[in-house]
């Protein structure tokens, strides 16, 4: 697995997810940590100062989804500015 294709994979989940929040897509599919690509990588190679701001991620996502379907919008962006800060913070590790 490349490096590239787990960067992406993340890009593309936070997209889906801010289209939603945005009500210009529809409501995405829920990724568990475990199920996600980086993690597979991760387990290929082990980066235990990833693992915790990884886990964070797919929490803060899952819960922007939440705050979304319970019309709190606001809450739900302020989740979601997180999870790009996040998802930065991983790229620049990932290719550190």
């Amino acid at each position: 697995m490349e490096i590239e294709q787990v960067v992406l994979s993340h890009f593309q989940y936070i997209e889906k997810v801010a289209a939603f929040l945005e009500g210009s897509g529809p409501e995405p599919e829920i990724e568990d940590v475990e199920d996600c690509m980086m993690t597979q990588w991760l387990k290929e190679h082990p980066n235990p100062k990833m693992e915790e701001p990884h886990a964070r991620f797919h929490r803060i996502l899952k819960e922007a989804v939440e705050k979304k379907k319970q019309g709190q919008e606001a809450e739900a962006k302020a989740l979601l500015d997180q999870a790009y800060t996040l998802y930065s913070q991983l790229e620049h590790a990932l290719f550190e």
